[in-house]
């Protein structure tokens, strides 16, 4: 389409939307808009497709990616944070994509439910964002990834037609940064609140705790969350630092953590230490100022050990990581400056992530279009893509 299609449907748009609709340079062809509810967006949807103007979503940017799309209409979701627990038998809440993670954690908490997983950046990520990429995350040791604990999912698609996802559809649309339509409602299974105890164990070698949750991982305690941070992350700030795992249960386990933590020279560390590293498992998302942007990459439990030490060749990058019920872990790496605070790893660093993955059995964290070049749903991916949007405006999220 022409400039000057893009630039009847901005104008379109801003008569619409006011001081809600934004050009970021009004001499540029890129701009944004901030819907108030699904209706706001089927009317963007529908300018849209008419003008060819190409569709991005915008997230919270916790991961890498340029600030605005080069052309186009970003949208951004920041008032459409509404939500509600329903309890029709197992407890769910319906939600719009704005909410930060950790807002409606607190908001669930308080109507006696918890999310049943959430993720490292939920200070700073909003809903709709990790839906559009899913992820694995606190939590995931008992329920897996997002995308495994999603009910249905509504989106709106190019022209303004609303369709609503469920079954195995999820699996073409969660995960596919936009691409096959623009989330404006999901509806997630929760849990029930309980008392989860804290714990948390230190290793002063990198070996020890790949071989702890491995054993953990064989035994299958019925853990709610188990985490690993490097240390330079500084989950703890005790005596006892070192490479730490860390998590929490609902109680009864504590021999097998022990077990597998002393049986690999580790040690557990006080309660208080444990609750300090837990309240830490945001870091570095729970800091104000500019978020770095991680690296990415997914090794399986049994080499994860092989990573760690194969991470230690890399005394630059520090990680952390979520570990999944399905036998794997998501490796979240950043740069440690000069000064040792943390920073944005560049291509050379993500590249030596990748490859320290795929020495140890795993690989790349894909979303959106990448995710499904390699996955058995290719084709079903590609047929809904040209189903619902033949112009191919849809864009990935930023």
């Amino acid at each position: 389409m022409s400039a000057r299609s893009y630039e009847e449907a901005y104008r379109e748009l801003a008569e619409l939307f006011g001081e809600r609709f934004r050009r970021k340079d009004p001499a540029g062809s890129g701009a944004s808009v901030s819907p108030a509810d699904t209706e706001e967006v089927a009317h963007v949807a529908e300018v849209a497709q008419r003008h060819g103007l190409p569709l991005t979503l915008r997230g919270a940017r916790t991961l890498s990616g340029p600030a605005e799309p080069a052309a186009g209409l970003s949208l951004r979701f920041q008032h459409m944070k509404r939500f509600a627990v329903r309890r029709a038998g197992e407890a769910i809440v319906e939600l719009e994509p704005g909410i930060p993670w950790v807002e409606l954690e607190d908001h669930v908490r308080a109507e006696g439910e918890s999310l049943r997983v959430y993720p490292t950046s939920a200070p700073r990520s909003t809903v709709g964002g990790w839906l559009a990429r899913d992820g694995l995350g606190v939590g995931s040791y008992q329920y897996g990834w997002l995308s495994e604990n999603v009910d249905s999912i509504e989106i709106v698609l190019p022209g303004g037609a609303r369709r609503v996802a469920e079954g195995s559809e999820l699996g073409l649309i969660v995960g596919a940064e936009g691409a096959t339509g623009i989330i404006v409602g999901a509806t997630l299974r929760l849990r029930e609140a309980g008392q989860d105890q804290p714990f948390a164990a230190a290793f002063d070698a990198p070996a020890g705790p790949g071989r702890a949750i491995e054993s953990l991982a064989a035994e299958r305690p019925p853990l709610w969350h188990l985490g690993l941070a490097h240390p330079a992350l500084a989950l703890s700030d005790g005596p006892e630092r070192g490479y730490l795992i860390f998590g929490t249960y609902s109680g009864g386990i504590e021999g097998a953590v022990e077990r597998a933590v002393s049986g690999h020279g580790g040690r557990m560390l006080s309660s208080a230490e444990a609750y300090r590293a837990w309240g830490a498992r945001f870091f570095p998302a729970g800091l104000t100022g500019d978020l770095p942007s991680p690296a990415q990459a997914v090794v399986p439990v049994p080499g994860l050990e092989d990573a760690l030490l194969r991470l230690g060749e890399a005394p630059y990058l520090a990680v952390q990581a979520s570990v999944a019920r399905g036998g794997e872990a998501l490796l979240t790496g950043f740069r440690i400056g000069d000064s040792g605070s943390l920073e944005t790893p560049g291509e050379g660093d993500r590249e030596a992530l990748l490859r320290i993955a795929e020495e140890a059995g795993g690989g790349e964290y894909l979303v959106g279009l990448e995710h499904f070049e390699d996955s058995p749903r290719r084709d079903e991916f590609l047929r809904l893509k040209d189903e619902v949007d033949p112009k191919g405006i849809l864009g990935a999220l930023r």
